[in-house]
């Protein structure tokens, strides 16, 4: 039986607001790193699945997902690429709506995620133009698909503008100018961008193709310096902290073929990134694509997510070099709990702290909101009690370490031995109580595959 305790709000408590703060005394628990790569959601390499208006057949495969998962890429990511080739001057069929619900539908029972992006064309050759549909009939197709946006965020990641241009990737463009100069030139890709951030949930977040193309959309809007989000601006719903990047062609040359226009876009992407999804894929071999350079760069641009099949070449490479294996582990957050002081001798009624100290040793924080929850577990009758917190994950920063403090009153408890765990759930309900789904810490011995939790440490009540 669980009991959903209230929520004890901590904030002055926090040793993250202020690292000056003493560290607490109580019985302090010591923990040891893993180096084991394991799945976790929302993070790591993914493959690319490409679903076509000429085949409305072909979809999300359950077994296939959960393959994935247990092989070596521990994978959890898909990116799903939808091309409407067929619809270009009509409609989205129901067919082929119905067909993306099954994919999401597979997803979540295959304990995955979706990047997503739609798109028409998959081909530069002029013979094939037009690459996308007018924008009249763009704006008709995101309005149909927003609604199943809506329903099945809890299984999407993160969402690629899309739309415009051969594989949606804004650049081989049709009915749009092709090297946009002027802000008139730019204004019907805005409003493609800004109705995809109205269409897509709230929660999530919406990928642009180059640093640039933010920048001069902030500057449009008002932004005069075009500056990266803040820590204040972060995760508050505005457009700009929705706003996050994909690099399809990574290492793939010195500008990464013409991702970047100089070095403030760097600059720009590099700190922008610390707090928006950052993904993609390499699109050719060259100097730079070499393993040690490829991590430093995702590093420095916090990536969450890459292709694992594209480029082989370059894949196959990283592979051979144990590149890959550093990605597996670091790619997105990583989370390792370095100690934790309780309080002790805590009786029923009163109030129970655990001061935590945690590690992030991945590229990146996580991205999408995620819960946290102080659970204790009865040793004799299995009784859950949930304490819900407001700590924020989403500033638990890479390569630094937070000092936070958890707090709960000891309500409707009774005397006795408890499991007390740390659990990292999905906030939405559908998946919230779904293991797979839940942040697996990179410590030896806490991870309770069954619940999803993390254990701490056997815990007397008086």
């Amino acid at each position: 039986m669980k009991h959903l305790l209230p929520i004890v709000l901590v904030a002055l408590l926090s040793a993250a607001c202020n690292p000056n703060n003493p560290e607490p005394k109580g019985d302090t628990i010591l923990f040891t790193e893993s180096n084991e790569i394991f799945a976790n959601p929302e993070r790591g390499v993914y493959a690319q699945s490409y679903y076509t208006s000429a085949d409305l057949s072909s979809h999300a495969n359950v077994a296939v997902i959960n393959y994935n998962r247990n092989s070596v890429a521990k994978m959890t990511l898909y990116l799903h690429s939808y091309y409407l080739t067929d619809y270009m001057e009509s409609d989205i069929p129901q067919e082929f709506l119905d067909r993306f619900e099954k994919n999401m539908n597979a997803l979540r029972e295959g304990g995955a995620k979706a990047v997503l992006r739609f798109s028409y064309k998959s081909s530069m050759d002029t013979k094939d133009t037009p690459w996308n549909a007018t924008p009249e009939w763009i704006h008709k197709h995101i309005d149909q698909i927003a609604p199943y946006l809506q329903k099945h965020a809890d299984v999407i990641a993160c969402v690629q503008c899309g739309w415009l241009g051969s594989w949606g990737e804004w650049y081989y463009v049709s009915y749009y100018r092709m090297n946009p100069s002027k802000d008139e030139d730019f204004e019907p890709r805005w409003e493609v961008l800004e109705h995809m951030l109205r269409a897509v949930p709230e929660s999530r977040q919406v990928a642009l193709r180059t640093p640039m193309f933010k920048m001069r959309y902030l500057k449009m809007r008002g932004d005069s310096t075009s500056s990266p989000i803040t820590a204040t601006e972060a995760h508050n719903g505005s457009f700009k902290s929705r706003i996050c990047a994909h690099n399809d062609c990574f290492v793939s040359s010195s500008n990464d073929v013409g991702t970047y226009s100089g070095p403030a876009s760097r600059e720009f992407w590099a700190e922008d990134s610390k707090y928006t999804f950052m993904g993609g894929e390499t699109c050719e071999k060259a100097s730079q694509s070499n393993g040690k350079n490829a991590l430093e760069e995702m590093a420095k641009f916090h990536w969450t997510y890459i292709n694992r099949d594209y480029r082989e070449e370059v894949t196959t490479m990283w592979r051979q070099d144990g590149t890959m294996d550093t990605m597996l582990c670091r790619l997105g957050y990583r989370l390792a709990l370095e100690k934790v002081v309780l309080t002790s001798n805590p009786k029923v009624g009163k109030t129970f702290e655990a001061y935590c100290v945690m590690n992030n040793r991945g590229f990146a924080a996580p991205m999408n909101k995620r819960d946290v929850e102080l659970i204790f577990v009865n040793a004799e009758t299995g009784a859950e009690y949930v304490f819900p917190q407001t700590e924020d994950p989403r500033f638990w920063m890479p390569g630094e370490t937070s000092k936070f403090t958890l707090a709960c009153t000891l309500t409707d408890m009774t005397p006795g031995s408890y499991k007390l765990y740390l659990n990292l759930p999905d906030p939405y309900e559908s998946i919230h109580d779904d293991p797979r789904f839940s942040i697996r810490l990179a410590n030896e011995n806490v991870w309770d595959e069954a619940t999803g939790y993390n254990f701490i440490a056997n815990v007397t009540i008086q």
